[in-house]
């Protein structure tokens, strides 16, 4: 899964030379909170928050009235306060590669570029856990069995063999690492009139340490 699949294209957008009036205008407008800052010809040269704004008003323990407090914002420009470098995603990377840039540099959004440089989109926190549900399988009904996989080679092959001849399809399958000693295989599947296939699991001498049922939330 790709960057593009799960961005918004439609990117509500500012320039430098805009004041921090109007800025805060549009984001309480739109309802948003952070505007990609572009040229011309889309390629971004910085990022203005709510936050941001918010900083640039004056104290509440201010003399100044609304009218004087306006006027300084509408002579403030967004190059201003903006900042300048950038993290940003291309439109064709994986979806992984987004979740470890906003993990990494704990923020909640990327901008989207593409081949040129030049803004195409925009990928929120939102977007990936999103990703990560559709990918776990939890938007259908699902069992899913968790298998112990130390010092065995070949696990996933057979388990799927096992399903394939009982025509179970598999929703999601995840690999993890416990430490040094320890590993297991979750495997979702649906198995509302197949659950037996657990005993032939373990028939086949693997040892599940946990069974458990999610049922999808439009509740089909």
């Amino acid at each position: 899964m790709i960057v593009r699949e799960l961005m918004t294209p439609n990117v509500i957008t500012t320039e430098e030379d805009k004041t921090i009036l109007e800025v805060r205008e549009l984001m309480r407008n739109k309802n948003i909170r952070r505007l990609p800052v572009v040229d011309d010809i889309k390629r971004i040269k910085g990022i203005i928050t709510d936050g941001d704004v918010g900083r640039s008003e004056p104290s509440e323990a201010t003399t100044l009235s609304k009218f004087e407090a306006n006027y300084l914002l509408s002579k403030l420009k967004v190059r201003d306060v903006m900042t300048k470098t950038v993290i940003t995603v291309n439109d064709t990377a994986e979806i992984e590669e987004a979740a470890n840039q906003l993990y990494t540099n704990k923020i909640g959004a990327l901008p989207v570029v593409d081949v040129d440089n030049k803004l195409c989109g925009i990928i929120t926190d939102s977007d990936v856990f999103k990703a990560f549900v559709d990918i776990m399988g939890f938007a259908k009904t699902s069992t899913k069995i968790t298998v112990d996989a130390t010092d065995k080679v070949g696990v996933l092959a057979d388990i799927a063999n096992i399903f394939k001849q009982r025509g179970i399809n598999i929703i999601s399958a995840v690999s993890r690492t416990k430490g040094p000693d320890s590993a297991e295989i979750m495997i979702r599947a649906d198995l509302t009139h197949c659950l037996d296939v657990i005993e032939e699991i373990r028939q086949a001498g693997y040892t599940i340490k946990d069974i458990s049922t999610v049922k999808a939330n439009n509740g089909k």
